[in-house]
């Protein structure tokens, strides 16, 4: 079980990060468009925006599952309610921005 914490700790020490680089990384991918796309290269390019923003529900996935146990800041993941709205209003927010940027594609 103290390994179990260990990588929850890590998670929530190194995810903030990765997810900012991800949506980072997402968001120039997105704006890369070219108004001269044939159908193929669009098809390809949605592909690959979907398959971004898919990643970055994953990462944000793990967030939450580090947010739930024991070893998130030494916090049983019954505690904290406010917190976790908070966080999940933000998490939600990310991804709506996201999808509302792949949607103008």
């Amino acid at each position: 079980m103290e390994e179990l914490a260990t990588l929850r700790r890590d998670l929530l020490r190194d995810l903030p990060m990765d997810i900012r680089r991800a949506r980072r990384a997402y968001r120039r991918m997105a704006r890369e468009v070219s108004r001269n796309m044939d159908a193929k290269s669009y098809a390809m390019h949605q592909a690959a925006c979907k398959a971004g923003l898919g990643h970055l529900e994953g990462l944000i996935k793990l967030l939450r599952w580090s947010c739930e146990g024991p070893g998130a800041d030494g916090v049983d993941g019954a505690a904290g309610g406010d917190a976790k709205k908070r966080e999940d209003a933000e998490i939600e927010k990310l991804i709506a921005e996201a999808r509302g940027a792949l949607a103008e594609v």
